[in-house]
C-alpha cells in the first residue's frame, strides 16, 4: 500500500536537505575562484588533485598534501551542484505523484459506488481501522497468576508482572501504540508469552517485545537467553520482529529511553 504521509514525509526530507545545501553552496563557492574544478588522477595506490582554474585546462594546478584542504571544498561543490539537482528533480517527481496516486484503490473503488452497496460488497481489502480493530479484539489465553504474586496495575487496570512492565504498558498507552500482554505464542521448542505483542500496522504482521528484567540472578538470566535462543531458532530475530530489553538492580530501566524509543517505534509501525 502507498502511503501518502509517506511521500510527504519525504518531500519535506528533501527540501530540508535542498535548503540546507544551497546554503552551503554559497558559502563554499566563496572560498574557491571562480569556475575552478577539481581534477583526481589515480597515482599508485592514492590519488592526486589538481585545481582547474578554467574550463580550457586540460592538467590543471597540483594540489599539495598541505593545501588538501581545497581539493576538500571543490569537490563537496561538485557532490553539492550535483545533489542539488537530483533533489530538484526528485521533488517533482514525488509531487506530481502525489497529486495523482490512489492512496488505497480499494477504498476509493468503494466510494465512488452509493453507501447503500457498501454492506452487500466484498473487498480483497480492510482498512487499517478494521484491521486494528480484529486484531485487539481477538481473544487468547495469558498465563495465570499464582496465589500470592505481587499485583502491579497500569494506569489503564491491567495487571502485570513487574514494575518495570507498567512503565512501558503506560508509556506505550501514552503514545497510543496499540499492544496485547502475554499473548501466546508458538515456537519450535514450546510456546512462550511475549511480554508485549505489538502491531505493525503497515506490514501487518506482529512485533514481540520481552523485558528481562532480573539479569543479576544467574538463573533468570540462563532461563532468558535460553528463551531467546528459542525465539532464534524458530526464525524470530532480533531487528526484525523482536526488542529486547534488560536491566539490574544496579542498572534500571531507563524511563527516558523507553519514552524515545517507543516514540521511533510509533513511527516505524505506522501509528
Amino acid at each position: 500500500m502507498i502511503y501518502i504521509k509517506d511521500m510527504e514525509h519525504e518531500i519535506m526530507r528533501y527540501e530540508k536537505d535542498l535548503e540546507k545545501i544551497t546554503i552551503e553552496l554559497e558559502k563554499l563557492k566563496k572560498s574557491v575562484p571562480e569556475g575552478a574544478q577539481l581534477r583526481a588522477a589515480k597515482h599508485r595506490n592514492t590519488y592526486q588533485y589538481f585545481i582547474r582554474k578554467h574550463g580550457s585546462e586540460k592538467t590543471g594546478t597540483y594540489i599539495k598534501k598541505s593545501e588538501r584542504k581545497k581539493a576538500e571544498i571543490l569537490a563537496q561543490i561538485e557532490y553539492d551542484e550535483k545533489l542539488k539537482k537530483i533533489l530538484k528533480e526528485a521533488i517533482g517527481h514525488l509531487k506530481k505523484m502525489k497529486s495523482s496516486i490512489v492512496e488505497n484503490p480499494y477504498v476509493y473503488a468503494k466510494e465512488l459506488m452509493s453507501p447503500g452497496k457498501w454492506e452487500i460488497i466484498r473487498s480483497p481489502y480492510i482498512t487499517d481501522e478494521e484491521f486494528l480493530k480484529n486484531w485487539i479484539d481477538q481473544e487468547y489465553s495469558g498465563v495465570d497468576y499464582k496465589d500470592g504474586y505481587p499485583e502491579y496495575y497500569t494506569r489503564c487496570g491491567l495487571r502485570v508482572r513487574s514494575k518495570s512492565e507498567v512503565i512501558i504498558a503506560d508509556i506505550l498507552d501514552e503514545m497510543k501504540v496499540p499492544f496485547l500482554y502475554e499473548k501466546p505464542l508458538k515456537l519450535r521448542h514450546g510456546a512462550v508469552h511475549p511480554d508485549f505483542t505489538l502491531l505493525d500496522l503497515k506490514n501487518r504482521r506482529e512485533i514481540y517485545w520481552e523485558h528481562f528484567g532480573m539479569m543479576d540472578d544467574m538463573d533468570y538470566r540462563n532461563n532468558a537467553f535460553l528463551k531467546i535462543r528459542n525465539y532464534e531458532e524458530s526464525g524470530f530475530y532480533q531487528h526484525d520482529v523482536l526488542i529486547w530489553t534488560f536491566e539490574t538492580e544496579k542498572y534500571p530501566i531507563n524511563t527516558r529511553e523507553v519514552r524515545n524509543m517507543i516514540k521511533s517505534l510509533k513511527i516505524t509501525l505506522g501509528y
